[in-house]
């Protein structure tokens, strides 16, 4: 009777094992295509700086550029803080410092610096998703293999000995139920 009670109490973990499982997949889906989405966003927004910038060496020259990006105070800080994303602790990047651009820069060379600048905070969350991704891939095979391991080892051996127990039972009532079958029937010829 416990091994029942045992074997339903494991087989309830079992299916809720297996609704975090669907759930991780679904979430590391999702987190996939907004990773892709992001990627593509980007590789646009680099090009773009890129080509801004190129603009900025044309109209000021590298001299130029050099001596206003060396005017500006590079204090870029950045925080990682803990985040629960299901359950599971997933890096969260928060922009603590970031260089102050607009007065030290002229017009040309703020314009490609803004866009660098925001290149980093996209470039800080698509690491952030590329970190979740990974701990939540992480915790799926974990999850598969408790799954597994309960769908192929864990229950089929408790429901085996159970089912040995069940016919070790029905074998002895069986014998008894002879016995007993046998001893009245002695009772009943002594009587005769």
């Amino acid at each position: 009777l416990q091994l029942k009670k045992r074997v339903s109490f494991i087989e309830e973990g079992y299916r809720l094992l297996e609704l975090k499982r669907d759930e991780l997949a679904n979430e590391l889906r999702a987190n996939l295509e907004e990773l892709s989405a992001k990627k593509r966003k980007f590789e646009e927004k680099i090009e773009a700086a890129f080509k801004n910038l190129s603009l900025a060496y044309a109209l000021l020259g590298s001299k130029e550029i050099v001596s206003q990006a060396e005017a500006v105070e590079k204090n870029f800080e950045i925080e990682v803080l803990p985040k629960s994303v299901m359950g599971i602790l997933v890096p969260y990047l928060k922009i603590v410092n970031k260089p102050s651009i607009n007065n030290k820069l002229g017009p040309i060379a703020r314009f490609a610096a803004k866009q660098f600048s925001d290149l980093i905070e996209e470039l800080l969350k698509v690491a952030e998703l590329e970190a979740r991704i990974e701990r939540i891939a992480d915790d799926l095979e974990k999850t598969n293999r408790k799954v597994n391991a309960l769908e192929k080892i864990v229950i089929p051996q408790y429901k085996f000995i159970i089912k040995q127990i069940e016919d070790r039972l029905d074998e002895d009532m069986l014998e008894e139920f002879i016995r007993t079958k046998f001893v009245r029937a002695i009772i009943a010829k002594r009587r005769a």
